[in-house]
C-alpha cells in the first residue's frame, strides 16, 4: 500500500467535505429565515382564518396557567377580540391538531383541523359545526355517524378551547373531564370520597331508571334518572330528598336480588338442523335470570374482525339492554349503538337504521342481535315443533 498516496487521498476528501459544509452553511443562513417566515406566515394564516377580522395576534405565555392537556398555545388577537388556541388531541389516531378561535364572549368564531391521521375526513369540516356557538351550545353538537371517535374528541377540544379563553380572559372554568364529572357526581349522590363505579349491564327491566352505576366498594348503588343522581345505601334505602326515591330503591332491590345462570347450549352445536347449528355457532354464551330473561352473547365478524356483543332480552321479548365487549373496529359506532336498540322488540330490532360509514360494524351488530333472538326461540321451543329464526 501506498502510504503518502492514501494519505494525500484523506487529505482531498476532508477538504472537499469542508468546502461542502461552508457552501450548505451559507445557504442555510440564507434559506433558514426564509423558511421560518413562510412557516409562520403559514401558521398566522390558520389563526386568522378561525378568527375572521383579526387586526394581527401575539403569543400568550401559558406557563402561569393551568389548562387543558391538550392546549399546546394560544395567541391574543391584538384589538381584543378574543384568542386563537392550537391543541393536540387523538381521535382514531394521534396527532389531531387543531385551530380555534374564540371571542371575548366564549363563543367560536372558527375551527380548523391542520393535521391529522384520520381515515374518514371529518375532521376537515366538522369545525364549521361549532361557529356561533358557545360552549353548552358546542356539547349539543350531534357526532358523526361512522367517525365517533373522530367527532368527540373534536368536540372535547373545542370545548378546552372555550374554557382556555375563559381563563386567559381572566375567567374561571371547570376542566374537568366528562369521566370525571360523572365520578363526581356518582360520589356525591352516595356520599363516599374517591370511590370508583361500574355502570351495570342489566339484564332486569327497571322500570324508570336510566342507568345504574355500582359502587366498587360495595356501598351502594346510584340511578340515574333523567340528569338527577340517586343514591342507594347497602341497606337499601335511598339518600336525599328526591321524589324519585322509592324509583330508585325498587330498581336498586331488583339488581340487588337478581340471579344468572349460564345455560349448557352444547347440544345445539351438535344439532343435525344446519341452521341451528350455524346460528350456535356464532353464540359465545346464553345465560338466564330467575326472572326469566335472557343474556346472549354472540360473536360476529364487523368491518375489522371479531365483534362480541351482549344482549339481554326479558321474557316478553323486549331488548333490556345491549354492548359491545371486544372488537377492533375502526369508528367507534359499536359502542353506542347498542343504545338504539333498548326497547325493541325482534322485529322492531331488525328495522335500526344502520350508520353511514360504518355499515359493516352496524350490520354485524343487528346479526348478533338477530341471532340472540333466534336462540332464544330456538331453546324455547320444543325440538319436535322447530322453531322461525331470522335466517
Amino acid at each position: 500500500m501506498d502510504f503518502k498516496k492514501s494519505l494525500k487521498d484523506v487529505v482531498v476528501l476532508v477538504v472537499i467535505c469542508a468546502v461542502f459544509a461552508t457552501i450548505l452553511a451559507a445557504v442555510n443562513s440564507v434559506t433558514a429565515p426564509i423558511i421560518a417566515e413562510r412557516l409562520e406566515g403559514a401558521a398566522n394564516q390558520a389563526y386568522e382564518a378561525v378568527m375572521p377580522g383579526a387586526t394581527g395576534f401575539e403569543d400568550v405565555d401559558l406557563s402561569s396557567y393551568t389548562l387543558p392537556a391538550t392546549v399546546k398555545e394560544a395567541k391574543r388577537e391584538k384589538s381584543g377580540m378574543g384568542y386563537a388556541v392550537k391543541l393536540e388531541t387523538k381521535g382514531y389516531g394521534p396527532g389531531m391538531i387543531l385551530i380555534v378561535g374564540v371571542d371575548a364572549n366564549g363563543v367560536v368564531t372558527g375551527a380548523t383541523c391542520v393535521t391529522s391521521s384520520e381515515t374518514n375526513g371529518v375532521e376537515k369540516t366538522y369545525g364549521d359545526n361549532f361557529v356561533g356557538k358557545n360552549l353548552a351550545d358546542s356539547a349539543a353538537v350531534d357526532t358523526v355517524g361512522g367517525s365517533t371517535l373522530t367527532s368527540q374528541a373534536y368536540k372535547s377540544a373545542i370545548a378546552d378551547a372555550i374554557n382556555t379563553a375563559t381563563i386567559l380572559g381572566g375567567g374561571s372554568a371547570d376542566l374537568r373531564t366528562p369521566e370525571e364529572i360523572l365520578n363526581d357526581n356518582l360520589n356525591a349522590a352516595l356520599g363516599t370520597e374517591g370511590a370508583s363505579f361500574t355502570e351495570l349491564f342489566m339484564v332486569e327491566v327497571t322500570e324508570g331508571v336510566d342507568k345504574i352505576y355500582s359502587a366498587d366498594n360495595g356501598k351502594g348503588y346510584v340511578c340515574v334518572i333523567g340528569e338527577e343522581f340517586i343514591g342507594v345505601g347497602e341497606d337499601g334505602v335511598a339518600l336525599g330528598d328526591s321524589a324519585n326515591k322509592a324509583v330508585a330503591e325498587a330498581a336498586a332491590a331488583i339488581v340487588k336480588a337478581s340471579v344468572v345462570t349460564e345455560l349448557d347450549v352444547s347440544e345445539y352445536l351438535n344439532s343435525s338442523d344446519r341452521n341451528i347449528k350455524k346460528i350456535f355457532r356464532s353464540i359465545v354464551s346464553v345465560s338466564k335470570t330467575d326472572s326469566g330473561n335472557y343474556v346472549v352473547v354472540a360473536k360476529v365478524t364487523g368491518y375489522a374482525d371479531n365483534m362480541i356483543i351482549k344482549i339481554a332480552i326479558s321474557a316478553e321479548g323486549v331488548i333490556i339492554d345491549a354492548t359491545c365487549l371486544s372488537s377492533n373496529e375502526t369508528n367507534g359506532t359499536e359502542k353506542t349503538y347498542g343504545d338504539k336498540f333498548i326497547g325493541k322488540t325482534n322485529e322492531e330490532a331488525d328495522a335500526v337504521d344502520t350508520v353511514g360509514g360504518s355499515t359493516l360494524t352496524t350490520d354485524a351488530y343487528k346479526k348478533a342481535v338477530g341471532y340472540a333472538f333466534d336462540a332464544i326461540t330456538i331453546i324455547e321451543t320444543p325440538a319436535e315443533e322447530g322453531g322461525a329464526t331470522n335466517e
